[in-house]
């Protein structure tokens, strides 16, 4: 077996760094790439559905990221599909122009693998107000 060969875990940390460094760069041809054309984001209280069309109208058109940062993403795989978490210490970004403040927070990701490829289908966001604070309380 060769030692190149990622785990799938690996792989899929590795694909949900590329997924955030696109969002960061705007890659469009990547963010088409990763993200399967039945990608669904979530809000964990399920107060938001946004489909793949709407986020990207979004995300091209109104939103810009000033800064952002994704940490602590653990993969697990269950046959053809994988679940990933992480957190975002802090995400600061834009709508239309206008500050949309400060938020951290985690997210849980749900991959596909089909024809020996994954793609993302589903981000659930948990987000809290501010920038994470990394005091002891």
């Amino acid at each position: 077996m060769s030692t190149n060969v990622l785990t799938d875990e690996a792989q899929l940390v590795e694909l949900s760094t590329s997924w955030s460094t696109a969002m960061t760069d705007r890659n469009e041809d990547k963010l088409e790439e990763l993200m399967a054309p039945d990608f669904m984001i979530h809000k964990w209280d399920n107060t938001r559905d946004v489909p793949r069309a709407k986020w990207f109208d979004f995300f091209f058109n109104h939103i810009k990221i000033t800064e952002f940062e994704q940490t602590a993403i653990a993969a697990r795989v269950y046959g053809d599909v994988g679940v990933v978490t992480s957190k975002f210490p802090i995400m600061r970004a834009t709508f239309d122009d206008k500050p949309m403040g400060e938020l951290h927070g985690y997210f849980t990701d749900v991959w596909r693998r089909a024809d020996g490829k994954w793609q993302v289908v589903s981000r659930t966001s948990a987000d809290i107000v501010g920038r994470e604070n990394l005091q002891a309380s």
